[in-house]
């Protein structure tokens, strides 16, 4: 059982992705120089959602905000092994996920469903984003697999849109966050201690209990 201390500044329940990475991005913020728990009752990792995920991004959203978040995604992934590398020993260890920009296709199969399509299409082309609208042909042309005859309208976007390799910028999020001081621990949360609206203390399944100044809930689907 590895010792505890009695107290840490943060307190992450899940330690896949997302718990990996908000430890990450503590650790290297020049900011930051407190302590760390990441608790994950599976180091495994085999039924988590990071395991199972495709690792998808897209950029074709109605929401200019939403559509600014894939766009860093897409930046931060392209650009990986620069942002890792002074963090390795020998930095052209430093791995270089790939992002395979297929795009996504949507399709309409009504006007109403088209104007939609156009209303987004609007906000992304505003915001930065590749998207192009095609009719059944452009569909047809590009892609003979699609069955088109009630399609009205399609979307698609070539750009910096689809799916990379996830597992890797995990697998170095947890890597390097624990080189940088961040505690890993198996373990399960069981309970929360509230003061207030915030938890200042958490309960494991084998008894322990350990405060924290913040409380981070990456535990998936299960949060």
């Amino acid at each position: 059982m590895v010792d505890l201390q009695d107290s840490y500044d943060v307190v992450i329940a899940g330690g896949a992705m997302m718990g990996s990475s908000a430890a990450w991005f503590l650790t290297d913020n020049p900011d930051f120089d407190g302590t760390i728990l990441v608790i994950e009752r599976d180091p495994t990792y085999a039924n988590s959602s990071t395991a199972r995920t495709n690792s998808c991004m897209r950029q074709q959203f109605s929401n200019p905000l939403n559509i600014r978040i894939s766009q860093f995604a897409a930046d931060y992934v392209l650009g990986f092994r620069e942002r890792m590398a002074p963090h390795f020993d020998r930095p052209e260890e430093a791995p270089a996920p790939v992002l395979q920009s297929f795009g996504y296709m949507y399709l309409a199969n009504s006007d109403a469903a088209a104007e939609v399509l156009r209303a987004n299409y609007a906000v992304q082309r505003e915001t930065g984003a590749a998207t192009r609208l095609m009719s059944a042909d452009d569909v047809a042309a590009e892609f003979p697999f699609y069955a088109l005859d009630d399609v009205v309208l399609a979307s698609h976007n070539p750009v910096n849109e689809g799916y990379f390799d996830g597992n890797t910028l995990f697998d170095t999020w947890r890597t390097l966050a624990r080189k940088h001081g961040a505690t890993f621990v198996q373990a399960e949360v069981v309970g929360l201690e509230l003061d207030g609206p915030s938890v200042a203390r958490v309960a494991l399944a084998d008894g322990r209990a350990v405060a924290c100044g913040t409380f981070v809930n990456a535990a998936g689907p299960r949060a």
